[in-house]
């Protein structure tokens, strides 16, 4: 009797939509070698001297999303309201949900000023948070279930 392929039973690190849409992207993040593949150093101060953080290690289609983003925000003097950093690219499960990989372990989602605020406080405006829409990036603090408003990523989840 041949499987179903709605039967198919996924890792629990792969089982959130977020990160079942990277994994079927890019893979396992954990994979030996991976790294090398998708993941950039990116020296951000070279085009942002602004930015909280030198360099940046970042999955290259986000690096791409972001550059432009960020190009955006700094045209709109919009760039003020980032004022911290904290991490990108980093193997690690989600907070809340300890079985599920965290998008930070694809290099695909990016905390900001989560060192200056109450992670449930919205704080980006109208105009920030409609820039990085229009460039393909979700922000928690427009999710429905569990606000996190310095979690910035290129799926929404």
């Amino acid at each position: 009797m041949a499987n179903n392929p709605h039967d198919i039973e996924l890792p629990k690190e792969f089982s959130g939509h977020a990160q079942f849409v990277l994994y079927n992207r890019y893979g396992d993040p954990r994979v030996c070698g991976w790294e090398n593949k998708w993941i950039n150093h990116w020296k951000i101060q070279e085009r942002f001297p602004w930015f909280p953080e030198k360099i940046i290690m970042v999955h290259k289609h986000f690096q791409t999303m972001l550059e432009k983003a960020i190009l955006q925000l700094t045209i709109y003097d919009l760039y003020k309201e980032i004022r911290s950093f904290v991490s990108c690219f980093e193997i690690r499960n989600m907070k809340v949900d300890n079985s599920l990989l965290s998008l930070h372990s694809w290099g695909a989602a990016i905390d900001l000023n989560s060192i200056d605020d109450d992670p449930t406080m919205a704080r980006w405006s109208l105009d920030f948070l409609r820039i990085m829409t229009e460039n393909g990036i979700y922000c928690g603090q427009n999710w429905i279930e569990r606000k996190d408003p310095m979690h910035f990523a290129m799926v929404n989840g």
